[in-house]
């Protein structure tokens, strides 16, 4: 898993594992922004367990599925939610870390209009 730093509080990454779990704890990762729905691909953790998993090592996470390329509105909203809220810094994730940058770049096109 590599990380790509996108500024100070938001960091994305390609899939994560139950592995790279402790790994992010001890690399100041605070919290997950999952963007990828479950059942993607077979071999990818459930949500639900990497999130159990995530917040035994002290991480938070919250799940904002987009199919690529699909993005919305409403899946901004959530995903402006989950960044306002949780600690920082932020590691969002996807299968390639596109939609987690995707959601991002939207967000951020948001906050410049308002």
């Amino acid at each position: 898993m590599q990380l790509k730093q996108i500024n100070k509080d938001y960091f994305i990454s390609g899939q994560v594992g139950f592995s790279d779990l402790q790994v992010l704890a001890d690399h100041g990762i605070k919290s997950l922004i999952c963007a990828r729905p479950d059942n993607e691909e077979g071999n990818q953790p459930q949500f639900s367990d990497l999130q159990k998993q995530a917040e035994a090592v002290g991480i938070k996470a919250a799940h904002v599925p987009i199919k690529p390329g699909q993005a919305c509105g409403d899946d901004v909203d959530k995903f402006a939610k989950a960044f306002n809220e949780l600690p920082k810094p932020i590691l969002g994730y996807c299968r390639s870390g596109m939609r987690a940058h995707a959601l991002w770049e939207l967000d951020d096109e948001s906050r410049a209009n308002r």
